[in-house]
C-alpha cells in the first residue's frame, strides 16, 4: 500500500467513529495548546519588556565611586572617562560631576531650606545627553564651548514635579535663579538624571562650592556599548577604572531584564509541565481508543488477513491511525494556542510573538505520542489469527 492509501484507510477508520476520535484527540490538543500558548505569551512579554527597557535606557551601565576595605568611598579618578572610552566595545561615555551635598531645586525662592521635594541637582558634561541616549522634550542641550551661564536642563520627572512644561521659565537652585533651557524625554531607569536639574559642568565648577574632597570630582560615568550592548564590557569596567583594586561600583540597568527573564523561564517551565501532563492523558486516551478499536474491528482484521494482508500491513494501518490522531490533535492544539497568545497580546498591547520551535515541534511531539500510544494496539491487531478474528468478528 502507498502512503496515500494508508492515510485514506486510516481516515475511514477514524471518521467512522468521529466522537470517540475527537475525544481521543482532546487531551493531546490541550497539551499542545498549553505549550504553544504559554510559550507564545512568554515570548510576547519578553519582546514587550525589551522594547520598553530599551526606551527607558536599560542598556546603560553606570560606573560610580566604590567602597574600600574600611568602608570609605574610593573616588573615581579624573582619567576614568578617558580610560573607559579607550575600551573595545564602548561607544558612548557621559560624565556627571560632583556638586555640593544638599543642593536642591525649587520652583520658587519661598520654599523653606529644610523642605525636600525628592529632586536633586547634578552637573553634567556635554557628552551626557548622547550617552544616555535620550532626546529633549523641549528646548536644547548645553552647547560645547558655549559661554557658561546660569542655565539648567530639567529631567522629565523633575519638570513634571516642578510644573515646568516649557522652556523660558526659571527655577531656584542653591540660592540663585537659573533659566530653564531644556527638558529631557523620560529616562526612568536613570533616576539620577530623570529626577534632577542638570547644570553645565563648567558653570558648576566656576560658581558652586568645590567638593570637600578635591579628588572626588566625578560622581558617575554613564557607559553605552556599541549597537546599544554594553554587556561585554561590563566585567572589565571596574578594573579599567581602578587598576589597583577594581573598587569602582558598576551597575547595569539591564539587570531588570534578567529578572524578567527568570519570570519567563518559570512560565516556560510551567507550560512544559502542563504539556507533559496533558500529553500523558492524551496518550492514554489514544491508547484506549485504539485498543477498543481493535476489539471492535476484529471482523475487519480477519477479513483482511483472509484476503492476503500480512501482519505488518495490519499493524501499519492501526499505527497510522494512531499517528493521525496525534498529529490532528497537535495541529488543532497549536492553532488554539497561537490564537490564544495573539488575543492576549492584543489585549495587553504587547507584540504578538509565536515561538517557531513550539509551533513546529508541538504537532511533531503529539504525533510521536500518538504513535507510541498506538503501538500496543497495532501489535495486538497484527498478532490476531485470521480464523479467530473471523469467528469472533
Amino acid at each position: 500500500m502507498t502512503a496515500g492509501d494508508l492515510l485514506r484507510t486510516a481516515m475511514v477508520g477514524l471518521l467512522g467513529r468521529p466522537l470517540r476520535s475527537a475525544l481521543a484527540m482532546l487531551g493531546v490538543a490541550l497539551g499542545i495548546a498549553a505549550l504553544t500558548g504559554l510559550t507564545g505569551v512568554a515570548a510576547s512579554n519578553r519582546a514587550a519588556l525589551l522594547a520598553e527597557l530599551d526606551r527607558m535606557g536599560a542598556d546603560l551601565i553606570v560606573v560610580e565611586p566604590g567602597a574600600g576595605p574600611d568602608g570609605t568611598t574610593v573616588p573615581l579618578p579624573e582619567t576614568a572617562p578617558a580610560m573607559i572610552r579607550r575600551m573595545a566595545g564602548v561607544d558612548r561615555v557621559g560624565v556627571v560631576e560632583q556638586v555640593p551635598e544638599g543642593l536642591r531645586v525649587y520652583r520658587t525662592d519661598l520654599v523653606p531650606p529644610g523642605e525636600h521635594n525628592g529632586l536633586g541637582v547634578i552637573a553634567a558634561r556635554t557628552d551626557l545627553l548622547d550617552a544616555i541616549g535620550t532626546g529633549l522634550r523641549a528646548g536644547s542641550w548645553f552647547a560645547p564651548g558655549a559661554r557658561p551661564l546660569p542655565v539648567t536642563v530639567l529631567g522629565a520627572t523633575a519638570a513634571d514635579r516642578l510644573g515646568v512644561h516649557d522652556v523660558g521659565g526659571r527655577v531656584w537652585i542653591g540660592g540663585s535663579w537659573y533659566a530653564v533651557v531644556g527638558i529631557l524625554n523620560p529616562v526612568p531607569l536613570a533616576g539620577g538624571v530623570d529626577a534632577a536639574a542638570i547644570l553645565p559642568a563648567d558653570w558648576a565648577r566656576a560658581h558652586l562650592p568645590p567638593p570637600a574632597d578635591p579628588d572626588r570630582t566625578i560622581a558617575a560615568v554613564y557607559v553605552r556599548g556599541g549597537d546599544g550592548d554594553a554587556t561585554a564590557v561590563r566585567p572589565l569596567l571596574a578594573a579599567t577604572v581602578d587598576p589597583g583594586g577594581g573598587r569602582a561600583s558598576v551597575s547595569a540597568l539591564s539587570e531588570l531584564a534578567d529578572a524578567r527573564g527568570a519570570t519567563d523561564a518559570t512560565l516556560t517551565t510551567l507550560s512544559l509541565a502542563l504539556t507533559g501532563i496533558a500529553l500523558l492523558v492524551g496518550g492514554v486516551g489514544i491508547a484506549n481508543t485504539m485498543v477498543v478499536s481493535v476489539v471492535e474491528r476484529r471482523g475487519e482484521i480477519g477479513l483482511r488477513r483472509a484476503l492476503g494482508a500480512m501482519p505488518r500491513h495490519i499493524a501499519t494501518q492501526f499505527l497510522v491511525e494512531a499517528l493521525t490522531l496525534g498529529a490532528a490533535g497537535g495541529i488543532a492544539g497549536a492553532a488554539v494556542g497561537v490564537a490564544a497568545a495573539a488575543v492576549l497580546a492584543l489585549a495587553t498591547g504587547a507584540p504578538a510573538v509565536v515561538e517557531p520551535l513550539a509551533l513546529v515541534g508541538g504537532p511533531l511531539l503529539s504525533s510521536t505520542v500518538g504513535g507510541l500510544a498506538g503501538l500496543h494496539a497495532a501489535t495486538r491487531a497484527a498478532r490476531m489469527p485470521a480464523t479467530d478474528a473471523l469467528r469472533v468478528g
